[in-house]
């Protein structure tokens, strides 16, 4: 029989603390893995689960019965990650799978929604950019969102890209269609260090433009992060980055048009090392969403547990 040990961490006074489970060069907590795969891995972590709950201006913190789950492969890439949610009051979960080439990198992304199964199917260059994405409807050999075999595929759509390099501080990605016609242009450009300063982007038809700058700290860290939604609107929204003295991401507060609309912080566990809790508050509404982990580990029968006692 299993043996859990649970160890009880105050929710708002954990204590922070060397942790690089989180790749701040990837979109957080979003269907694209965002996991340090070199962390996963040197601390064999083999699931992560984080429970989920609320707590509005007087009340207690109430458990929405909600969860996360993320399952590693044992060299650190992420295998799966489930997500639950409410359907018509009904419990229901989210699906997303991944598997990777010889090189380790992304091949497959694969989702489900109401009609079943739908993938990704990337292909790379000898740069390792994508330059072939390939858009499938699925079918699971099994009854299961866990548990995924590929019965049949059938092949809905694909996109190509291309890539050039003016110079060490500009290149340009191409978007093509299913016909080979370019309908969106990508322009990166670079500080005289390496560090990306922004993205351009164009659809050549109907010249809609959307723009990303970063700013970064003394130390190389992305400390700011800009998005132009609508450029011609001049539409911003800024996300704001904080870090410990090791550079572990402690919040992330977010602005449109200068306005603080919401703030993600995390806590770590100094003991362990580990992300405890992520806690996103609603400026205005000073409504909190609170997500709680615990970890399970490669050849260990003891769970990892970090639970809120705050009533």
């Amino acid at each position: 029989m299993q043996k859990t040990t649970v160890i009880i961490i105050l929710l708002f006074s954990a204590s922070f603390g060397f942790c690089q489970i989180l790749d701040i060069t990837q979109p957080l907590f979003t269907d694209e893995p965002f996991f340090n795969q070199n962390f996963i891995k040197q601390n064999n972590v083999k699931s992560i689960t984080g429970s989920i709950s609320s707590k509005k201006v007087r009340d207690i913190i109430r458990s929405k019965g909600l969860d996360y789950y993320y399952e590693f492969n044992k060299n650190g890439t992420l295998k799966i990650q489930l997500s639950s949610h409410l359907s018509s009051g009904i419990k229901d979960s989210t699906a997303v799978n991944y598997s990777y080439n010889d090189k380790g990198l992304l091949a497959v992304k694969r989702k489900n929604d109401s009609y079943g199964y739908f993938s990704y199917n990337y292909k790379y260059n000898e740069n390792e950019n994508i330059v072939l994405q390939t858009y499938c409807r699925d079918e699971n050999k099994f009854n299961s969102k866990k548990t995924f075999e590929l019965k049949k595929q059938y092949i809905i759509s694909t996109d190509s890209f291309s890539y050039k390099k003016y110079d060490e501080t500009q290149t340009k990605k191409y978007y093509y269609n299913g016909y080979k016609k370019v309908f969106k242009e990508q322009t990166n450009y670079y500080n005289e260090y390496g560090y990306l300063t922004e993205e351009y982007t164009k659809f050549i038809i109907g010249n809609n433009k959307k723009k990303f700058t970063y700013e970064y700290d003394e130390q190389g860290r992305l400390s700011k992060k800009h998005k132009y939604t609508s450029i011609a609107e001049g539409s911003k929204t800024t996300e704001v980055y904080s870090y410990d003295e090791i550079g572990n991401v402690l919040d992330i507060k977010t602005f449109d048009n200068d306005r603080h609309t919401s703030t993600k912080q995390f806590l770590y566990d100094s003991k362990t090392m580990l992300l405890t809790a992520q806690i996103i508050q609603d400026i205005e509404t000073e409504f909190l969403r609170i997500v709680q982990y615990r970890y399970e580990f490669f050849g260990e029968e003891t769970q990892l547990q970090f639970t809120d006692t705050l009533k």
